[in-house]
């Protein structure tokens, strides 16, 4: 038995060099967007072709339709694409940029509920990654004695909640 122990120890930390290595952000298409072209884009689609087989719209009806329903759905694309550029700068460097142009200091925390919000991080990703996040911080401010008795770990989390 202790073989095997052996054994499913270098698996599960493999695991999480794993999903370390595969973290690869936002999505330009979430499954919300493609479900909403499915539900509605496709069948928009189905319904002209088959009003155009019927012979109830002409073929440039029906084409036009169906390009418009396309370009409706690629411009839903590119539009986040440009917001996801833009957020970009922000989560990959820790500084955004204000209004104005000038370089502000972007929260990691702050960061990562903004993700959370999106939808780009399920809730366990999301509590994982903060927590990790709580005690880089706690680690970092261990030279400063914590605001209360109970520990700034403790009421940083109350906070959160």
């Amino acid at each position: 038995m202790a073989p095997a122990a052996a054994e499913a120890e270098p698996r599960s930390s493999h695991a999480a060099d794993v999903s370390t290595v595969t973290d690869s952000g936002p999505r330009l298409v979430t499954g919300a967007m493609l479900g909403a072209f499915l539900a509605f884009g496709v069948d928009t689609i189905v319904i002209v072709a088959a009003l155009w087989y019927v012979g109830r719209l002409s073929g440039a009806v029906a084409g036009g339709l169906s390009a418009a329903v396309v370009g409706l759905f690629l411009l839903w694309v590119a539009g986040r694409w440009v917001r996801l550029r833009r957020r970009g700068g922000a989560d990959a460097g820790g500084v955004g940029a204000s209004s104005d142009g000038t370089a502000v200091e972007v929260d990691p925390v702050e960061r990562v509920k903004r993700r959370y919000a999106d939808g780009e991080l399920s809730e366990a990703e999301f509590e994982r990654r903060l927590d990790g996040l709580l005690d880089a911080e706690d680690r970092a401010g261990e030279a400063e004695p914590p605001p209360e008795s109970t520990g700034g770990k403790t009421e940083r989390r109350r906070e959160r909640e």
